[in-house]
């Protein structure tokens, strides 16, 4: 990242909010000061020969500038320096603002250490587009190393056939995003355009949408974003948190334990690392679990003719427990275009419909049916609702299916309970 603490102070808070959610990875931020001197004009050229590639004038300078050696001292001197103090690794980002937005482009054009540049309010029109130009000749290069290039602009910024341009010629593995923001100015634009660049670079890594289910699916999924970024990442923090609970709770030992090593390697060994470590190791021991969340949502729902019993809509209540009181419920079962569908939806007590969740499993059963649908929370097992058919009423009780959930008290969940009764065919 280019000097100054105006870049340096918001990035750094973005970064922090961004990687405390799990939005993007944990980072060491470096941040390069201008040379001190108590003639301001001579500082600000300084600044401007760093920053300026050679062959391009900013500001009235000449077409010999620093920049070329400016990334120099930062790849042969600054980085190892850090990577000696502190636990760092690639991948690499690179984040400038302005002048700084400049040799970042030029680093995404002419360098391979960066993963990852995030260009704010840069100036690309420059010189007749010089930067553009720049970036679209490595485009054509044998083999143009991966990068994701993310522009925030302002005042400045990519001129729009430049960048239509662009876009139309990058590689494959190149990712690219463009944003005007138009209630921000050039010495405003800091702190959002940090926090959108961010966020886009490393979009496929926040958790938010990575795979919730089935559990086993969701390292695979960052071992592929690794790949993609040709570096190791680490999970986000909460994530692998989750992913151990859940793994356990799934009976699934030997996973919850990579996920484990995996948390404890990234982030340092958890707080309740030891009640953890016994959970695991007691999981292990058991038999693997005879039902999974992904053989429930495996199962092939039933043909029609076999479904024929249950079609139509059942309307009755459904009861947590004892003493709470029961809500309205209405099952709706069809056939739409050839095959069975079937949803529970919730009732307001005028009929109106309040919630409709779609079933992702179904099973007709010796004495009635069984159907469910994923949990829009943690436990992420299927609501398995196991119901009877007798003297045209189908009532039973639901439980969460594929994992085995126990209150943090200890104490098993409860088990609500149902009874319908078919109102149309």
């Amino acid at each position: 990242m280019e000097n100054c603490a105006e870049t340096l102070t918001p990035v750094a808070a973005v970064s922090d909010e961004l990687s405390r959610n799990g939005q993007i990875s944990e980072a060491v931020i470096v941040a390069i000061e201008n040379v001190s001197s108590a003639d301001w004009q001579a500082s600000n050229q300084k600044r401007v020969y760093d920053l300026t590639p050679p062959g391009l004038s900013v500001s009235g300078s000449g077409r010999n500038q620093g920049g070329d050696l400016f990334l120099d001292f930062i790849e042969k001197e600054l980085l190892p320096a850090v990577d000696r103090q502190f636990r760092t690794a690639a991948p690499r980002l690179f984040i400038g603002v302005s002048s700084g937005g400049i040799l970042a482009t030029y680093a995404a054009a002419t360098r391979t250490t960066y993963r990852a540049i995030i260009a704010l309010d840069a100036p690309v029109h420059l010189e007749e587009n010089w930067l553009a130009k720049k970036l679209l000749a490595r485009t054509a290069s044998a083999a143009p190393p991966p990068v994701r290039y993310a522009s925030l602009e302002a005042r400045f910024g990519w001129p729009e056939d430049a960048w239509k341009t662009l876009v139309e010629r990058a590689p494959r593995s190149w990712q690219l995003s463009r944003e005007k923001l138009l209630l921000e100015g050039h010495e405003t634009l800091n702190m959002l355009g940090a926090y959108l660049g961010l966020r886009q670079v490393f979009s496929d890594y926040s958790r938010l949408p990575a795979p919730e289910y089935p559990t086993t699916s969701i390292l695979p999924h960052y071992a592929k974003v690794s790949a993609a970024w040709g570096a190791p990442l680490i999970p986000p923090k909460l994530l692998l948190q989750n992913v151990v609970e859940d793994l356990l709770m799934e009976g699934r030992g030997a996973a919850a334990r990579e996920a484990y090593n995996m948390l404890s390697a990234g982030y340092g060994t958890p707080t309740n690392s030891a009640n953890l470590l016994a959970r695991i190791a007691a999981v292990e021991r058991r038999p693997p679990p005879s039902e999974t969340v992904e053989d429930l949502l495996a199962t092939p729902f039933p043909t029609p003719a076999e479904a024929q019993a249950f079609l139509g809509e059942w309307v009755g209540e459904e009861r947590l427990n004892d003493e709470a009181p029961p809500h309205r419920l209405m099952l709706r079962i069809k056939v739409v275009n050839g095959r069975v569908v079937g949803e529970n939806v919730n009732l307001a007590a005028d009929g109106k419909e309040l919630l409709v969740q779609r079933w992702q499993y179904l099973k007709i059963t010796p004495i009635g049916i069984a159907w469910g649908y994923l949990n829009g929370m943690r436990p992420r097992g299927v609501i398995l609702h196991e119901g009877k058919l007798e003297n045209g009423t189908l009532s039973g009780k639901w439980r969460f299916g594929g994992v085995n959930f126990i209150l943090p008290d200890g104490s098993p969940p409860p088990t609500p309970s149902f009874t319908l009764r078919r109102v149309n065919r």
